[in-house]
């Protein structure tokens, strides 16, 4: 109910919204698996988690035919995952990222939220810093390391002792693998448990153009 006011706040017409029943009138026995993508960080902390995120969104696209689909870049590893997905399968979607959205203090707006008490929910914004130490790290050229530079975050993140770390990762947008070197944009992952919840959190990271001694491009 609360999405459907949501929705119609922001102009909607219709919402499509399905029961269970109508969506899986029976078990199904296909399952959509987005291989490396889906195995590493959120996949290994939750494994099967994004098989059952493929599976729904595929079903979902296939009932919603031609579309424009929006993602939050908050959940950065689900959004590049049904990207691929998308462009492996030639489903006719143009999955579009939507910034993440953040209070003053750079917390990241997320339903887990709801969860933290007052003081949790102050602390939070450490994580969010965590992330900017790790982005200083990598556009003032302090190292090209990708492990140096997840320490900086997961250091960054120790300073507030009521977050436990799960990963910290610096990652090649398209792929989510580590790259040797840090030589192009990177995205930076992190995860940790402040309370009763599991925080999730990125930001982009460019390194500085390299020094071609005044030499023309």
């Amino acid at each position: 109910d609360a999405d459907v006011a949501a929705a119609s706040a922001a102009g909607a017409a219709s919402v499509f919204a399905p029961s269970v029943g109508e969506m899986w009138p029976e078990a199904p026995a296909t399952r959509v698996h987005v291989g490396g993508l889906g195995d590493r960080w959120e996949g290994a902390s939750r494994p099967a988690h994004f098989d059952g995120v493929a599976t729904i969104v595929a079903k979902l696209f296939g009932l919603a035919g031609p579309s424009l689909a929006y993602f939050g870049e908050k959940d950065f590893q689900q959004l590049t995952l049904v990207r691929r997905m998308v462009a492996d399968l030639s489903l006719p979607v143009w999955v579009i990222g939507c910034p993440t959205v953040r209070t003053t203090d750079g917390l990241a707006l997320s339903s887990r939220n709801a969860y933290l008490s007052p003081d949790e929910l102050a602390a939070a914004p450490a994580l969010y810093r965590s992330l900017l130490a790790g982005k200083r790290a990598v556009e003032q050229g302090d190292t090209t390391d990708p492990a140096v530079v997840a320490e900086t975050v997961a250091a960054a993140l120790a300073r507030e002792p009521r977050f436990a770390l799960d990963y910290a990762a610096v990652v090649d947008p398209d792929t989510l693998e580590q790259p040797e070197h840090i030589s192009a944009p990177v995205r930076l992952l992190v995860a940790a448990r402040i309370g009763p919840a599991r925080l999730l959190d990125n930001l982009p990271a460019e390194p500085p153009a390299p020094d071609r001694g005044g030499l023309p491009l």
